[in-house]
């Protein structure tokens, strides 16, 4: 077997890989083999038909493609490890001579991407100062305020509607024309006011009206509306209210931290949990802020030649993880894409510098891991391993500690986590 090896742009290489007459014929024996159990001929046994009734009854087509579904990956990757090559995407394979005679030679060519040449700049001089998070107690009356609403209780009421009010509506709009527009009627519509959940205007429109009362304005529909029928429009509404309700006071004491918290508690506690929860919340935030920031430094400094087929699979990774999140909102990926006006073509363009960014992010990290020597020991995973189950009922552990098993992905992952966390330390102040 004769092969020759062909640099080309973007960190790709072509094989120009020729295969002797009688390595083909082996590897077409073994076809010739594997179809005999497949096939059924009165009077022989599957797996025991002579070769030329098998050529007798299947396609001469069928007998050569189930040969280099044999003799190509074979072939491939004796080259690939004779010549110690980092190959990092599936190869695309041509035909360029088929064995049609004795003596034939086959040659193909299969081109594929290898671990990119990474080139870089003085890591050491990256410095991301660490976040500094508090909580101010403007921020935990808010947020109180905020999980108390969700328990309130109204009252009808007899006034003037003004902003915080519940009312419930029933509208129709209209355009120029006067004729009715579909998608914009609604009965006995609940509505917050000052909610801003509707289009601008249409909520002011409605203070000041007192149940009863009926009304008719005109609303601007934003040229980026979601419904494309309407973007831009002067839509007129015909509305009227049929009920007000006010909100009922609520005062902050234990009888109201038991109703939100289902839990006897006192006040001083409650508020400690939300104030504990939101610095929690916020240092989260704050550390994947920073983390993203050390990132981009990293990618700045980084330079290397993508592969396209590298680039390719890193958008169908972007494109799968963006279905699983869609799949979570309960729509499908078809109507996620009608939704946001793309085709799957669109979404590979507008993800390709994504794809690009997370690649060459890869490839830095992986380059100061080396070079700095950062590495995380088994002693240090079965630690962090230790951190995790303690967070797990007694019941549930031995399940948890299974997915962390030696050797297991779920393992892998987490000391390769760790060992970003020790880059993200060094590269911070």
């Amino acid at each position: 077997m004769k092969a020759e090896i062909k640099k080309l742009p973007k960190s790709e290489v072509e094989l120009t890989i020729t295969v002797p007459y009688e390595d083909y014929k082996k590897a077409e024996k073994q076809a010739l083999e594997m179809i005999s159990k497949e096939i059924k001929v009165s009077g022989f046994r599957s797996g025991h038909i002579p070769e030329d009734i098998v050529r007798e009854q299947v396609d001469e087509a069928t007998i050569t493609g189930e040969t280099l579904e044999i003799i190509i990956p074979q072939t491939y990757a004796k080259v690939v490890l004779d010549n110690k090559l980092n190959v990092i995407s599936q190869p695309k394979v041509d035909i360029k001579s088929h064995v049609k005679k004795q003596g034939d030679e086959l040659v193909y060519t299969a081109r594929v991407g290898i671990v990119p040449e990474v080139k870089m700049g003085d890591y050491k001089k990256i410095k991301v100062e660490k976040p500094k998070v508090k909580v101010e107690k403007k921020q935990v009356d808010e947020t109180i305020e905020m999980i108390m609403d969700r328990f309130a209780e109204w009252k009808d009421i007899k006034r003037k509607a003004k902003n915080g009010d519940r009312v419930e509506i029933t509208f129709e709009g209209f355009d120029e024309k006067g004729t009715a527009i579909s998608g914009t009627v609604s009965k006995n519509h609940p509505l917050i006011l000052g909610s801003n959940s509707m289009v601008p205007g249409f909520e002011e429109a409605i203070i000041g009206m007192e149940i009863g009362g009926e009304k008719e304005f005109t609303v601007d529909f934003p040229k980026d509306y979601h419904s494309k029928a309407i973007q831009g429009q002067k839509v007129k509404f015909k509305l009227s209210l049929g009920r007000l309700e006010e909100k009922m006071e609520q005062k902050l004491d234990e009888a109201i931290v038991e109703k939100v918290t289902g839990q006897k508690q006192s006040v001083e506690d409650f508020v400690k949990r939300v104030e504990g929860d939101l610095l929690a919340e916020m240092q989260t935030r704050a550390q994947h802020e920073h983390d993203s920031k050390v990132v981009q430094e990293i990618i700045k400094i980084t330079k290397a030649e993508l592969p396209e087929a590298l680039i390719e699979q890193e958008v169908e990774l972007l494109k799968d993880e963006q279905k699983e999140r869609v799949k979570r909102q309960g729509i499908t990926w078809e109507q996620f894409l009608q939704h946001v006006k793309k085709t799957e073509e669109d979404f590979a363009k507008d993800h390709r510098k994504s794809a690009e960014e997370r690649l060459t992010a890869r490839l830095g990290v992986s380059h100061i891991l080396k070079d700095a020597k950062i590495e995380v020991t088994d002693d240090e995973v079965d630690k962090k391993v230790d951190e995790i189950l303690a967070g797990y009922p007694k019941e549930y552990q031995s399940k948890v500690s299974e997915h962390y098993k030696k050797g297991s992905d779920d393992y892998r992952n987490l000391k390769n986590s760790m060992a970003a966390d020790k880059l993200i330390e060094m590269l911070s102040k």
